[in-house]
């Protein structure tokens, strides 16, 4: 772990050190005038060290993100953004396709829902119908059969009543 550790810190370090040499490179040799121009040099005066050695002046990279450095970030973010742009597309293309084969789905579902149930609906439509007219077949027949017993009853009884009349004037003619 502790190697791995350190072999990263020596990566880190060393693309450092290179992104700055290679700013290093664009402003050795600059004169003051061109080196004041460029926003990835700066202009150092000459000055003596604590060990009294001195120090001419020069022109060095400049602190912070030189201009190769802004312009490689400001691509990269470009590329950034467009590629999340493509994802972001692709991702809503996906669900909008997935929200139209679910609709379909559930429309396709719900068509055969209603369909069996209008089906079901006629079936017990005709069923309650067949049963309304058994029914009425059957009150009609009792009907007639009452009426007609009713009849014969009535027929009955005026023939008895016949019958009775007769057999009085039968017997008031013997007595006369």
């Amino acid at each position: 772990m502790k190697g791995l550790l350190k072999g990263l810190i020596a990566v880190v370090i060393g693309l450092g050190l290179s992104v700055s040499s290679a700013n290093a490179a664009e402003c050795k040799g600059k004169s003051a005038s061109a080196c004041a121009t460029s926003s990835s040099c700066s202009f150092v005066k000459g000055y003596k060290r604590k060990d009294g050695a001195s120090v001419a002046a020069h022109c060095r990279a400049a602190k912070g993100k030189s201009k190769l450095e802004k312009k490689a970030k400001s691509k990269k973010s470009a590329l950034t953004s467009k590629k999340d742009s493509a994802k972001s597309k692709a991702k809503s293309k996906k669900a909008n396709l997935t929200n139209k084969a679910k609709s379909k789905k559930d429309s396709a579902k719900s068509k055969a829902k209603n369909k069996k149930a209008n089906l079901t609906n006629k079936a017990k439509s005709k069923k309650d119908s067949a049963k309304s007219k058994a029914k009425n077949k059957k009150a009609n027949l009792k009907n007639k059969a009452k009426s007609k017993k009713d009849s014969a009853k009535s027929k009955a009884k005026a023939k008895k009543a016949k019958s009775k009349k007769d057999a009085a004037k039968d017997k008031l003619k013997s007595k006369l």
